[in-house]
């Protein structure tokens, strides 16, 4: 009987431990289709609204309008955490889409987002703006930096 015991035990054991490696080598791939569908629905969710302010504010009047917004994060860090940050910046600027060019204050775009510290996943990041460039697509590119 304690011979059938320890054989049971180990194939338990062993059991255990080809689960533990398939669950480490299959959570990579995981990651990484989970990170590509919800970069895939934020950019459908952001061209969406994108389209129907466009249409809303083109049936209004025709001046130059901002058409779009892109943004560029610099980022030394886990790449869900980047695109988070990314998220986060684009639900500040999602209202400038469909705007007059001229009603656009880039100083003040600029005072919003340089030296933001942002709360991501329990941790305090600072952004700090590189460049801005305004026309009918809004160019910004940024540096994320974890804070202590």
């Amino acid at each position: 009987m304690n011979r059938a015991a320890s054989l049971l035990l180990s194939m338990f054991f062993g059991f255990l431990l080809g689960m533990a490696f398939m669950n480490l080598f299959h959570l990579h791939t995981l990651d990484n289709l989970y990170r590509v569908q919800t970069q895939l629905t934020n950019e459908l969710l952001d061209r969406e609204i994108k389209l129907t302010r466009l249409t809303e504010s083109m049936e209004k009047q025709r001046v130059i309008l901002i058409k779009d917004i892109e943004i560029a994060v610099e980022y030394e860090g886990n790449l869900l955490t980047k695109d988070k940050i990314e998220k986060s910046v684009q639900f500040f600027l999602v209202e400038l889409v469909g705007k007059e060019l001229s009603m656009v204050d880039g100083e003040m775009l600029y005072k919003i987002l340089d030296e933001r510290i942002l709360e991501v996943e329990d941790k305090r990041i600072q952004l700090r703006m590189k460049y801005l460039i305004l026309s009918e697509k809004i160019s910004i590119s940024l540096t994320a930096k974890t804070l202590e």
